[in-house]
């Protein structure tokens, strides 16, 4: 596993060279990674470079810029970046200013580089554990299970099988088409394990090129390739304790597949260009759209690693096969997109539009459906919308009856047109055909009722 220190990185603003030099090299030898500069204009501009720093360190007195304009510039760029202020003894007062506004610490000069070293790590493990915090809140709030929608059959067995999966150790492979969710399906198994509070990282093996695949995973050593100018940490080993994401692991080379199994097997890797073996406590989740039967066939996945990651299979079904859950979808992301965009009411399609939406083949699945209702929230000023709002495809493919009717009856015909079939779908049950057509569900009893009456009359 990383070591805290491994992952801190550490920036040190000394004007004084002796002071710095002695400073940064106590530091690294514990293992932290610094970096030093001599003035304050150097390391913002170092700072601004996106590097993930979680601490500064700067004396008070500076030639370019002393540290409180430094520390206001570190907290108007990133307020979270802790500040250790390095003080004179004839300046104590202001280092107590700097605390006030914003300081993590001060440290008086000479400085006892025991006692340094001791408030950089008190530091750093409070910055490591606030991110882990905030890492989780985020992933609760985006992936909790509950908001993976779906009533269906097969949404009910895909539930099944994740709450039987999730408390165990094993590997899992999830089989789906483009999508159908299944990130979604990898965070709900990681947040419903024991391993909740540790890391969840995801991996776009087909996005990553091959030549910088394999650092991404385990990680490498300072020069052991053109351009390594330092030592990276890889996914595999981020995810210690934690869980790792492995999406279209089928277009992952034979050469890491094996690295990959050897991981998997002995829960132990080396980074590139490295000696140390490094032991690892990683769950691995990967997903497919392939066949990776046929590629084990074919040769080009190995069979030991296929049979490695499916321990566990989770088939996703494709939107055309779960129809039943278009609506619930439809009316969450209608939701979600009006609070989004602050709408002043949550914008809704009529009765019409959720048959076409009904009738439609989905090939890009849930992801084609949210994103044609984001589309639809944000292009629309109307609180209802129509047939006519939607994109000319979606009029077209499957729904050309509906158009046929808005052209040759009245809007009260279409509408019971679209009423009547939906409860024909629905096989007679009114509560889904409600649901399918957006309204509630004593409307529909009354329309019905209305219908009755005209057919006896």
């Amino acid at each position: 596993m990383k070591s805290v220190r491994e992952e801190a990185k550490i920036i040190l603003v000394e004007d004084e060279d002796s002071n710095r030099e002695t400073m940064a090299r106590a530091l690294r030898k514990t293992g932290y990674h610094v970096k030093d500069f001599s003035r304050s204009a150097e390391a913002l501009d170092y700072l601004r470079k996106g590097e993930n720093v979680f601490l500064v360190i700067t004396d008070l007195i500076m030639p370019d810029m002393d540290g409180m304009d430094l520390l206001r510039e570190i907290k108007k760029y990133n307020a979270s970046i802790a500040v250790l202020m390095i003080t004179g003894h004839a300046r104590i007062e202001s280092a107590v200013e700097a605390m006030k506004k914003g300081a993590e610490d001060y440290l008086q000069k000479p400085i006892d580089l025991f006692e340094l070293r001791k408030r950089v790590g008190a530091i750093v493990e409070k910055k490591l554990l606030e991110r882990k915090v905030e890492e989780l809140k985020e992933r609760l709030g985006e992936f909790t299970f509950e908001n993976i929608i779906g009533k269906s059959t097969p949404m009910r067995d895909v539930f099944r099988q994740i709450k039987m999966v999730a408390p165990t150790r094993s590997s899992v492979l999830i089989i789906g088409e483009s999508g159908t969710g299944k990130e979604l399906i990898a965070n709900a198994i990681h947040e419903n394990s024991p391993r909740r509070g540790e890391r969840f990282l995801a991996l776009n093996c087909a996005a990553i090129p091959l030549e910088i695949l394999e650092s991404e995973l385990f990680g490498h050593e300072k020069g052991s390739f053109t351009g390594a100018i330092g030592r990276k940490i890889g996914k595999f080993e981020l995810t210690d304790r934690g869980t790792l994401f492995l999406d279209e692991v089928d277009s992952l080379p034979m050469e890491i597949q094996v690295k990959l199994l050897r991981a998997l097997e002995e829960k132990e890797f080396m980074r590139v260009g490295g000696a140390e073996t490094i032991k690892i406590d990683t769950r691995i989740i990967a997903a497919t759209k392939i066949d990776l039967e046929r590629m084990v066939a074919d040769g080009t996945f190995r069979e030991d690693l296929y049979y490695r990651l499916k321990v566990v299979t989770i088939k996703i079904p494709p939107l055309r096969e779960r129809k039943e859950d278009i609506p619930l979808l439809v009316n969450h992301f209608l939701k979600k997109f009006s609070e989004e965009n602050t709408r002043s009411e949550i914008v809704k399609v009529s009765s019409d539009v959720m048959l076409a939406l009904m009738e439609h083949e989905w090939e890009g699945n849930v992801r084609e459906l949210k994103n044609l209702i984001e589309s639809l929230v944000v292009m629309t000023d109307k609180h209802e919308i129509g047939f006519e709002d939607l994109p000319e495809d979606y009029r077209r493919k499957g729904i050309k009856e509906l158009e046929e009717m808005r052209m040759t009856k009245t809007i009260r015909e279409v509408e019971k047109e679209a009423i009547l079939k939906a409860v024909e779908k629905a096989g007679g049950n009114r509560t889904r055909a409600a649901e399918m057509l957006g309204m509630g569900l004593r409307t529909l009893y009354r329309k019905l009722r209305e219908y009755e009456k005209e057919g006896r009359s």
